[in-house]
């Protein structure tokens, strides 16, 4: 009873307020699209009602990190189908892309609404996690109950972590990594929080331990590559640095923090 108490509050603490945005796609679109798309943009303006295309057509949008054309495309599919969840946990996840958080909860709590996943559900809770919101906390053990399959443990745990780390309490975020990484040793990303509290406190050789073990899990993992290079430079290794920097732009050209300290060390 308790649990069901939890989870209606969660649920009228993020009730929908608004009506999802209509606005349609367009034929002026056209000529901001890249080439390989507008062929697949013109069968959509032919065949409008054709669903099919539509989701091809939001697949591409998406894959070419084109996420506002996308949300277009995806609102006339969800037009379609608008109790689908899927869709709204679709919907959610490019506005998180979009690096608009109170539109992905506010979406989330559309696809939670209509039919509550792991997905969502956690999603919500990822959220609220990083913006240091206890309900985080709650999102997190009404998903444990309502999806007790350990398959969803490491995700929790991940979040928990991400809740006290980011409200400073590193002993209590740390134990939750930990757990993270005993459900899911391969969970990198909960290897990596652990490093940033130890690179933040200093300890800069242990966050180095814990960027390597990293890299001999998943020797392309960019960010550990990145992470690793700060922790050289900053215990007076700029020959590793440099080195590492370079790994990492190798890797992802976009890693613009990177490619910027890899060129102040070479200008020394």
């Amino acid at each position: 009873m308790k649990t069901g108490i939890l989870f209606v509050t969660i649920l009228v603490l993020f009730a929908c307020r608004n009506v999802p945005d209509k606005t349609l796609v367009n034929k002026d679109l056209f000529s901001k699209l890249p080439e390989e798309l507008q062929g697949i943009y013109m069968d959509v303006l032919q065949y409008p009602d054709s669903t099919e295309l539509q989701q091809r057509f939001y697949f591409s949008l998406d894959s070419a990190s084109l996420y506002k054309y996308a949300v277009l495309s995806l609102d006339q599919i969800i037009k379609k189908d608008s109790f689908n969840h899927l869709l709204w946990t679709k919907k959610a996840i490019l506005f998180e892309k979009l690096k608009d958080s109170n539109a992905a909860k506010q979406y989330y709590q559309y696809s939670i609404n209509i039919y509550p996943t792991p997905a969502a559900m956690l999603g919500m809770a990822n959220l609220l996690a990083e913006q240091k919101d206890s309900a985080a906390l709650i999102v997190c053990f009404n998903t444990k109950t309502l999806f007790p399959a350990k398959e969803n443990y490491a995700d929790i745990f991940f979040i928990q972590g991400i809740y006290y780390a980011r409200k400073g309490n590193t002993i209590k975020a740390n134990k939750y990594f930990d757990s993270c990484v005993n459900a899911n040793y391969r969970y990198y990303e909960a290897f990596m929080e652990k490093g940033f509290i130890l690179y933040d406190n200093s300890k800069y050789k242990d966050a180095l331990t814990i960027f390597e073990t990293i890299l001999k899990l998943d020797p392309v993992y960019a960010d550990a590559y990145y992470w690793s290079a700060k922790c050289f430079e900053k215990i007076g290794n700029n020959f590793s640095a440099i080195l590492y920097y370079k790994k990492a732009v190798r890797l992802d050209p976009e890693l613009i923090e990177a490619r910027e300290a890899l060129k102040r060390l070479q200008q020394k």
